[in-house]
């Protein structure tokens, strides 16, 4: 047991010690529906369903094509499935939003690592 703790401890303090600018970032749609967030140093968009029956998607800026945005849909509609964008340029804005038919979807803020 105390080896766990210990363990633990290590890489507690480790992930704390880590850069910001490695760490990935993420979104919530409103009511946590659905979540996106960054991962291979920021160049892929991963997309997941939190509550069944839910469609969302993930838009994002990558810095290659900053004039547009580029979205990522999710629409399982099961717990727990994740979609994946396509490797690219770093994303530096991301949010993601709650697919609401005929209507406009719920979004979150932009979450903006520039």
């Amino acid at each position: 047991m105390k080896k766990t703790v210990v363990g633990f401890a290590v890489a507690a303090a480790a992930l704390m010690g880590a850069s910001p600018a490695f760490a990935a970032f993420e979104s919530y749609s409103p009511g946590g529906k659905a979540g996106s967030w960054t991962q291979k140093s920021d160049t892929q968009v991963a997309a997941m369903i939190h509550n069944n029956g839910v469609k969302a998607h993930a838009d994002y800026y990558r810095t290659t094509d900053s004039g547009s945005y580029y979205t990522l849909w999710n629409k399982s509609g099961m717990v727990n499935n994740i979609a994946y964008s396509g490797v690219g340029g770093r994303v530096t804005d991301l949010r993601t939003c709650n697919w609401i038919p005929d209507n406009d979807d719920e979004c979150s803020r932009w979450e903006v690592r520039g």
